[in-house]
């Protein structure tokens, strides 16, 4: 029952997306009203569809020679594409595009649906690292253009958070199938033999820098020795740093581009950043050994002085 379950969901989920993608292009071409796209719609919708039905036909190759890493990829792009283009035609019959003539209104549109848009934006925040196969530096920089600097940090950092836990505790809980299903089991089986007995240390210089896929890591660090007290810290002080360069970073209205003083602080940002994932890399053990051994003694105090009497006058 089950198997027979998984087999509709993995034929009409392609399929209903495959449709959507057509018709709602041509739909979408249709209410364009005046610009480029109005202008040149026919020859927009007739290139569109031809890559789409290109794009679809990739896919479907992709699955029949069983490369399925890179068909969940492409499935992905496709379900996105359709999310995309159903959210452009409801904002086009609603009237709601032509009220967005800047940036400045689109953020009076996004505050005024109170607590939603930013709920909506973390949710698939959390999604991206162990579900959509989409560079996080991509999402935090897309909710840099719909927040301010500091909102989009906050959201993107809560999101993300939530996801590596996520993605943490199915390789931990759920076990190797599951995360081999979700990343692939080639790139799986590659992070774990490039860690295999550093793990602690390699996974913490990793996550630091963005060049690394930080989402795969997370299933990774699930399968690892690490622990959930280590996991969680280390998420913390990493994806903050990660997350807060590139929400400020994004068209320099924090700190611009264009200044001496500007230009100082990113070199500056830059080496520090470097300069950790080295400390990290060669250090890593004496900086985990230090840790584990401060909160120890802590924790050894703690129970020392609840089992000490209380003393009396």
């Amino acid at each position: 029952m089950k198997q027979s379950i998984n087999k509709i969901i993995q034929i009409f989920v392609p399929l209903i997306c495959s449709v959507a993608v057509i018709v709602f292009t041509v739909l979408c071409m249709r209410n364009f009203r005046e610009g480029f796209f109005y202008e040149h719609a026919s020859v927009i919708t007739s290139a569109a569809v031809s890559i789409e039905i290109i794009y679809i036909g990739t896919a479907v190759a992709f699955l029949l020679k069983k490369s399925q890493i890179v068909y969940k990829i492409m499935l992905t792009g496709l379900v996105l594409a359709a999310l995309l283009l159903v959210g452009l035609f409801v904002l086009q019959v609603t009237g709601i595009l032509e009220k967005i003539r800047s940036r400045e209104a689109l953020l009076e549109l996004i505050d005024s649906t109170g607590v939603w848009g930013p709920l909506v934006f973390i949710v698939l925040q959390a999604l991206q690292v162990f579900l959509l196969p989409i560079p996080g530096t991509l999402t935090v920089g897309v909710g840099a253009f719909l927040f301010r600097p500091l909102e989009a940090f906050l959201y993107s950092f809560a999101g993300i958070f939530i996801g590596s836990l996520v993605g943490f505790w199915i390789g931990r809980v759920v076990g190797y199938k599951a995360a081999s299903w979700l990343v692939g089991k080639e790139s799986l089986d590659k992070w774990l033999e490039k860690i295999k007995g550093k793990d602690r240390r390699l996974l913490t210089a990793m996550f630091i820098l963005p060049i690394f896929p930080d989402d795969v890591l997370c299933f990774v660090a699930g399968l690892s020795t690490m622990t959930w007290k280590y996991f969680i810290i280390m998420q913390i002080i990493s994806r903050a740093i990660s997350v807060a360069v590139t929400s400020f970073s994004i068209g320099g209205n924090t700190i611009p581009y264009n200044t001496w003083w500007g230009i100082l602080c990113w070199t500056l940002i830059g080496a520090a950043i470097i300069g950790l994932f080295v400390l990290i890399y060669k250090k890593g053990d004496r900086m985990e050994a230090w840790f584990l051994k401060k909160f120890s003694r802590k924790k050894e105090n703690c129970e020392e002085n609840k089992g000490e009497p209380e003393k009396k006058d």
